[in-house]
C-alpha cells in the first residue's frame, strides 16, 4: 500500500538578514525576496511573519501576497490583504501559501508614524508516494 508523506525543505528567511528585521518607513511598501515554489518542486510552503511594533503604536502593518508566473513580473493587485493588530506586540502570524508558481510578500505601514521592524520566513514542502 502506498504512503503519501509530505517532505519539509529548510526554513528560509525572505525578508530580513540573518534572523534579522527590516524597519518600515513612512508608507512605503516594502517586498520580500521571490519565493520560487516551481524550481524547488513544492507544493507549498508554510509563511511565518514577524512584527515587532513601535512603543505605543499608532499605525498597524499591512500584509499582502503577490503572485508571479516566472518570479520577476508580479501581479499589480495582491492575491490577499491582512492587516496586523499593533495591540498584539510582537504578533507573529502564519499562512499556507499553495498554487502560485512564485510569490513575495509586500509589507506597508498604514500611516507615517511609526518605525516597525518586519522579518518572514517560509518552510516549504512537497509530498512523495513511498
Amino acid at each position: 500500500m502506498a504512503i503519501i508523506s509530505k517532505n519539509w525543505f529548510s526554513q528560509s528567511q525572505i525578508i530580513g538578514i540573518g534572523d534579522g528585521w527590516i524597519t518600515l518607513s513612512g508608507t512605503t511598501e516594502s517586498f520580500s525576496s521571490d519565493v520560487d515554489l516551481v524550481t524547488s518542486g513544492c507544493d507549498g510552503t508554510h509563511l511565518i511573519i514577524e512584527i515587532d511594533y513601535d512603543g505605543t503604536p499608532t499605525d498597524d502593518v499591512k500584509i499582502k501576497l503577490y503572485g508571479s508566473h516566472d518570479g520577476s513580473d508580479y501581479d499589480d493587485t495582491p492575491v490577499w490583504e491582512m492587516q496586523g493588530d499593533k495591540s498584539m506586540d510582537p504578533q507573529q502570524l502564519s499562512f499556507i501559501i499553495k498554487d502560485l508558481a512564485h510569490f513575495r510578500i509586500g509589507i506597508q505601514q498604514t500611516g507615517s508614524t511609526d518605525s516597525h521592524n518586519v522579518r518572514a520566513y517560509v518552510r516549504s514542502w512537497n509530498y512523495s508516494i513511498v
